[in-house]
């Protein structure tokens, strides 16, 4: 009888021992960072709760590298942007006097689908990598509406909305607003930058001694 409790004390004590080195492995490999790590490509976007959120509801971004994750990003804010645009056109369709409010519901609209026709790289093709022309494309396009402080979103129309189309449409404009921003800093990240333009050719004009 002491025998059979001294053979499970020892069988117990075995287990825990392995359980508490198992544990202490997980936690140095969780702990081990990673140079393409959610936290590190958040860290200089615009809002990082948002971004390390937004990054964390897309299953792939836990191994991808800087380029990969601005591609995410570029996929997922075309996805945002055409459920924005299919909002904002609903409501523009029900518009019946075409006035101040059909106006900016149009203005709304029209930018938002220039913006996807930017970001939606795959056009319904289900791919992996992304061709450099079309990442490039996503990227100019967003520093150029960065630049010229292009809002995506459709807040200027808030006062001509009524609430349930305001409740409905707004928190999607400001999603993608958030996602763009993000978007943008993510394809910084990555080395994305658009080049600056190239320096004028010096004039070929001699200039008289």
């Amino acid at each position: 009888m002491a025998m059979a409790a001294s053979r499970t004390t020892r069988t117990v004590n075995l287990l825990a021992i392995s359980m508490s080195v198992l544990f202490s492995a997980n936690l140095l490999v969780a702990a081990a960072p990673t140079s393409d790590s959610v936290k590190e490509a958040c860290d200089k976007s615009p809002d990082p709760t948002f971004c390390t959120a937004f990054l964390a509801g897309i299953p792939e971004s836990g191994t991808a590298d800087a380029r990969g994750l601005a591609e995410l990003a570029i996929r997922a804010a075309a996805k945002i942007g055409a459920e924005l645009g299919t909002a904002a056109r609903t409501q523009l369709n029900v518009v019946t006097v075409k006035g101040a409010q059909w106006q900016c519901m149009d203005s709304c609209v029209a930018d938002v689908e220039e913006a996807v026709s930017h970001l939606d790289v795959d056009r319904g093709k289900a791919t992996t990598a992304m061709e450099d022309a079309k990442f490039n494309d996503a990227r100019d396009y967003i520093e150029a509406g960065e630049k010229d402080g292009l809002a995506w979103n459709c807040d200027l129309c808030r006062e001509g909305l009524p609430a349930p189309v305001k409740t409905g449409l707004l928190p999607k404009g400001n999603e993608f607003e958030k996602v763009m921003g993000v978007t943008g800093a993510l394809i910084k990240r990555a080395g994305g930058s658009a080049a600056p333009a190239p320096a004028p050719a010096p004039s070929s004009t001699r200039r008289e001694i």
